[in-house]
């Protein structure tokens, strides 16, 4: 795995490394596999953003699937090593900053300002713009 996580790191998960875990993208999903079991093994934290939860549950909302909105609500809620954070006035002031020096939209800089407010060490995702981004390591999936 390209990522050497130690116990007390702080891992920001995009949406998409969450889709691709629940829905076993084929070509992702032995990726994140390792990276959630090297989570738990090493106590690691993940932490992703409220807008993470919007993003993966609309599709299924729109199809009417009100169980599954649940699973993704419950198992961002209620898992030990992952936390879900809502937009605070904090993570709000690093997203205008990250928004106004990058040019972001307002949702990557949300995700991203709850990644630096929270003091992730690493963010995760498939998103090649997010590179450009020198506050915290960016890594995509299939470097993993």
């Amino acid at each position: 795995m390209g990522l050497d996580l130690k116990t007390g790191d702080i891992i920001f998960l995009d949406t998409a490394p969450f889709i691709y875990f629940f829905e076993r993208n084929p070509h992702y999903f032995p990726a994140m596999e390792m990276l959630f079991d090297r989570l738990y093994e090493t106590d690691a934290q993940a932490i992703t953003s409220i807008i993470t939860y919007i993003e993966l549950t609309t599709h299924p909302a729109r199809q009417g699937k009100k169980q599954l909105v649940r699973k993704y609500r419950d198992y961002l809620s209620n898992s030990e090593n992952i936390s879900i954070f809502s937009l605070d006035m904090d993570i709000a002031d690093h997203a205008v900053e990250l928004r106004a020096h990058h040019h972001l939209k307002t949702p990557d800089a949300i995700q991203l300002g709850t990644a630096v407010a929270c003091g992730a060490d690493y963010i995760i995702t498939n998103d090649r713009d997010w590179r450009r981004i020198e506050e915290i390591k960016v890594v995509m999936v299939g470097d993993l």
